[in-house]
């Protein structure tokens, strides 16, 4: 309870504030507990900054993980997957931790590699699991899974995401988020889906 309580405000600090101006008596102070409480739990910011972004990257994941079942149709699977995928990207939020991550990376030895390999990285190898599956049962013919996995996200995503971090697009309606999954979803089975 205590560790989410100071995650949660962390976060808020980082997001607010970014990464260097946010000070650990400032999130002790958001949190309500003492510095001391503080670096009971974590050594000092450079720790609780990755796990916060620890956190915010596993729930991401587990959302995506929900909608990749293999008795699924692909088009039902790849348009639910697409719209969750392209909802949490744009979400103010994770446009933030995106904006951290990356101002951080270059000072924090190792994140950059931490956060895609346990967030867009294990998103490509669920959905690159259920493409192999779904190629075994005669359904899509896709020769690279992962490869397939990563032009479809991109596709979905387009170029949202880098208006949304250029502060040039504030967000996007669900409206425009169900036409542009409809739409990579149609190119995608166009390229890949078994015709009988």
């Amino acid at each position: 309870m205590k560790d989410d309580q100071i995650l949660e405000a962390a976060e808020q600090v980082f997001f607010t504030v970014g990464f260097a101006e946010g000070s650990m008596q400032s999130i002790a102070g958001e949190a309500g507990v003492s510095k001391q409480t503080l670096y009971h739990h974590y050594a000092g910011k450079s720790d609780l900054f990755r796990a916060v972004v620890h956190k915010r990257v596993a729930e991401l994941v587990s959302k995506l993980a929900e909608e990749v079942v293999v008795e699924r149709s692909p088009r039902d699977v790849l348009t639910d997957l697409g719209e969750e995928f392209l909802t949490m990207v744009m979400a103010p939020e994770c446009v933030e931790l995106h904006r951290a991550i990356v101002t951080e990376v270059p000072r924090q030895p190792g994140l950059g590699t931490t956060v895609y390999d346990n967030g867009p990285q294990r998103a490509v190898e669920l959905l690159a699991d259920y493409l192999s599956r779904q190629t075994e049962n005669g359904n899509l013919d896709i020769k690279e899974p992962e490869l397939a996995a990563e032009q479809f996200f991109g596709m979905t995503m387009g170029h949202c995401q880098l208006r949304a971090l250029f502060g040039v697009e504030e967000g996007v309606t669900g409206k425009d988020i169900s036409e542009r999954t409809n739409a990579a979803v149609d190119v995608f089975l166009a390229a890949y889906e078994v015709r009988r």
